[in-house]
């Protein structure tokens, strides 16, 4: 009885402290078939997973994202750099492929992986890595 009560009171100390969230639930062995935009909060995603990488990362750059303004034939320009490079992923100056919604309020995109979208993704994480790791 005294173990289940010590229990119950991790347990709920936990969920109170916010240690639990939506996300956490979200596994990383879910679909990873396609990029996810959310454009509320200016990330990029591995499909429906928690592997993210803030479109914001740009900035640091001048918005200068060299492999990825190569596939799409495009600038990101400023003075919002993160956005442009979302309308660039959203919608290819091209047509070369569609975004689509997720949701009725706008917020969240499926872009299909191939060249462009992996080029994108690649060079975000690159730009990531040598600032971060």
């Amino acid at each position: 009885m005294i173990k289940r009560v010590a229990t119950l009171v991790m347990l709920m100390t936990t969920l109170l402290s916010g240690c639990f969230s939506a996300n956490s639930f979200i596994s990383e062995s879910k679909d990873k078939s396609f990029y996810l935009i959310d454009t509320k909060e200016g990330t990029l995603c591995k499909g429906m997973t928690r592997t993210c990488i803030s479109l914001s990362i740009i900035a640091s750059q001048n918005g200068v994202l060299k492999p990825v303004e190569n596939a799409y034939q495009q600038k990101i320009t400023g003075p919002n750099y993160p956005r442009s490079l979302m309308i660039i992923l959203l919608k290819p100056a091209d047509n070369s492929y569609l975004a689509t919604a997720l949701d009725n309020n706008g917020r969240l995109y499926s872009l299909p992986k191939n060249d462009k979208t992996n080029t994108a993704w690649q060079a975000l994480n690159d730009l990531y890595n040598a600032n971060y790791q």
